[in-house]
């Protein structure tokens, strides 16, 4: 059994060896969030020809509309709301069968956001809600030309929150994809530069 686990690493090793690595890391950008107001940019740098570590920071920003309903619940007032934040992901993936930054990987990753809410017409009116979590994806990257590289993932994550609220804004209903509590599914796609 030793022999066996010994020629195993050995073929590992000459198939790392064979390899070669381009590059020391990536910019990217993930332009599939720019669409729910998250603009994300980050940087994947490469610990070895399988590891690497990424962070992908980004502020928030965008109007919702937020509405009260009156008491027959027949009829309800529309406001505008300015929802303004940030969110940053750390993580650390390890390539499967190619030499990083291509091909297949899988990454745990951590979560952190927090995001304000304010109502445009009542400033008063706030609500502010932080999540904190984690999960892993599984993802493929893949280098283009000249350096431009292109990834998609998917995964589980999931994250805990605590709400916060001021004046009156509890009254107001808000009816956008807000981060909350419990399981969900992380799903992206990047795109970026190599050097």
């Amino acid at each position: 059994m030793k022999h066996l686990a010994f020629i195993f690493l050995m073929v590992i090793g000459l198939q790392v060896q064979g390899q070669e690595q381009e590059g020391t890391g990536i910019i990217k950008a993930n332009p599939f969030g720019w669409f729910a107001g998250q603009y994300q940019f980050g940087y994947e740098h490469f610990l070895s020809e399988k590891l690497s570590v990424q962070v992908m920071p980004g502020g928030i920003f965008s109007v919702v509309n937020l509405s009260i309903t009156d008491s027959t619940g027949f009829s309800f007032d529309s406001y505008e709301a300015t929802r303004g934040g940030f969110i940053v992901v750390p993580e650390v993936r390890y390539y499967l069968g190619d030499v990083a930054p291509d091909g297949l990987y899988i990454a745990p990753f951590g979560r952190f956001r927090s995001v304000k809410t304010t109502v445009d017409s009542d400033q008063a009116s706030t609500r502010t809600r932080q999540s904190i979590g984690g999960g892993f994806v599984l993802g493929y990257q893949y280098q283009l030309a000249n350096g431009l590289t292109g990834e998609l993932f998917l995964g589980p994550q999931f994250k805990s929150s605590t709400t916060t609220y001021t004046s009156n804004f509890e009254a107001y209903e808000d009816l956008s994809s807000d981060d909350s509590e419990g399981s969900g599914l992380r799903f992206g796609l990047t795109i970026g530069i190599g050097w």
